[in-house]
This record gives structure tokens, sequence and C-alpha cells, in this order.
């Protein structure tokens, strides 16, 4: 089991975050589970399956299924069940808040819940990529392929807006920003604030603020199985335990008891490797 990191060229940093590479090898003995739930979560990205293919099950389906080698996630409020396979390859390119936007065009509002075969939505240079990228011997390869695609993307990309970089200082400071210091920020009323970031994000900036501290905790939980519940409310700012069982109920639809640490320990941990 690996993950690996690599920063983005300079003239990529705008919108993007990094590159991560991560690989399970679930037959190697390590008692991991490739069955794990992906929570919700602020992070956008883009994902290539270079192994075995995962199987995706959503909320109220009852089966798994495919979805492609190359996938394009949109904003994600509720949870689905990934089957990783026996031997789980995948290279993310991590986006920042609002670059899925600015490498598409198309508004985060219309992609909620969604996921899409990036040969849709980009077109079919992608199968290209993805070929080039399976093929590749090395991670570090593999990461020049991806950022030498995107390098080619970049005159293509939407300008930079103050929105933009506002938007990744609250999720730097964890959700907890006001409404009206993040408007200052980006010299923008509350309602032009509101209009930007359904067309940039997929929700209004307050839904983002309370997504982005559910999905911090959550990753913390996961980082530190043993941490109570209780403290990981205080130390995220949440008014008391049961407002954090309130905002994990809205995303998650049952209540944080049910993730034990047990649980935990034998899971892959995919939502901490997605910063």
């Amino acid at each position: 089991m690996y993950t690996l990191y690599y920063p983005p060229h300079p003239a990529l940093a705008d919108f993007v975050e990094v590159i991560c590479i991560m690989g399970h090898d679930f037959n190697a003995g390590n008692f991991l589970s490739p069955v794990y739930t992906f929570m919700p979560t602020h992070t956008r990205f883009l994902c290539f399956y270079l192994e075995d293919s995962v199987k995706v099950k959503k909320k109220n389906l009852s089966d798994f299924e495919d979805h492609g080698r190359s996938i394009i996630i949109g904003p994600q409020v509720t949870p689905v069940t990934l089957d990783l396979g026996r031997k789980n390859v995948n290279l993310l390119v991590i986006l920042k808040p609002c670059g899925l936007y600015r490498l598409l065009g198309i508004p985060l509002s219309e992609m909620v819940d969604c996921d899409f075969d990036a040969t849709l939505v980009i077109g079919p240079e992608i199968n290209s990529l993805t070929e080039q990228l399976m093929e590749s011997p090395t991670s570090q390869e593999r990461n020049h392929i991806v950022q030498t695609y995107l390098l080619q993307k970049v005159a293509q990309i939407k300008p930079i807006l103050s929105i933009d970089l506002a938007m990744k200082n609250l999720v730097n400071a964890q959700g907890k920003i006001s409404m009206d210091k993040l408007a200052a920020q980006c010299c923008l009323s509350n309602r032009q604030l509101e209009r930007q970031s359904l067309q940039r994000i997929g929700f209004p900036p307050k839904y983002f603020a309370r997504l982005i501290r559910f999905s911090e905790a959550y990753k913390f939980k996961e980082r530190n199985p043993q941490i109570t519940w209780t403290e990981i409310a205080y130390h995220f700012g949440y008014y008391d335990q049961m407002h954090l069982i309130r905002d994990f109920h809205h995303f998650t639809g049952v209540n944080p008891s049910i993730v034990n640490e047990k649980e935990i320990i034998h899971s892959v941990r995919f939502n901490s490797v997605v910063l």
C-alpha cells in the first residue's frame, strides 16, 4: 500500500492542488477490505483507475456499477460505496476549490452528486491519456504524463477570480470564516458571492463551509481512530457533540457511532488521501 504526492507545475498551481498516485494490493495479506464507503468531501478531482476497475454503489441502489477508467466526480453530498477490486492503482488530479469549474467550464451546480465518464465530458482524447498512464511503468512517468496533458489545457482554463482565492482560504480555515468576511475577500455582495459560488463550487458558500468542516472532521477521525467524536467536535469548532451528529447525519444518513475504530483500522482510508 502506498500513496505518493507530486506538486503541480507552476503553470498549473492556481487550479491544481496536487497529483496523487495511490496503490493497494488486496492480495498481499494485509487484512484491508477492498470495499470502502467514500464520504462526502469538499475536494474535487479527476480520477484514473490504472489496474482493476472500481465499481460504485450509490445510495438506495442494490448493485455495484462499473463507471469506467477515467472519472470526473462532481460535488458530493451523499456517501458512495466503492469496490476497489483486488489490485487498485488510482491517479488523482486533486483540484483547487474552483478548479473543476475552471477546467471544464460547466456550472458545478449541475453536477452535484454526479460522476461522469471523462470521455463524455472532455472527449475521446482522454482515452489516449488513460492508455498512456496504464502503460507507464513508474509513478514518476505517470505524473509527468498527466501534468504534460494539463499544461496543454492551460490556455483554455477559465480565468482566476477573487472568489477562487477566497474559497481556498475557506478550505484552509476548515470552513470557519464568516460569510460577510468571505464576501469582503471577494469584493462581492453576499448575493453576488452566492451566485458565483453556485457556479464555481456547486453550493452556496455557507453550505460549502459546512461541508468542509464535516469533511475535515471525518478525515481527522480516519487518521486518528482512537480519538472520540466528542473530542473531534470540540477540535473542529462544533457547538457541541449534537451539532456534529446533526451534520454527520445530514451528509451520511447515519450517526457517527456507526463508524468504529476497528472498522477504520481495516479500511484503506481513501477519504484521508484526498486532501
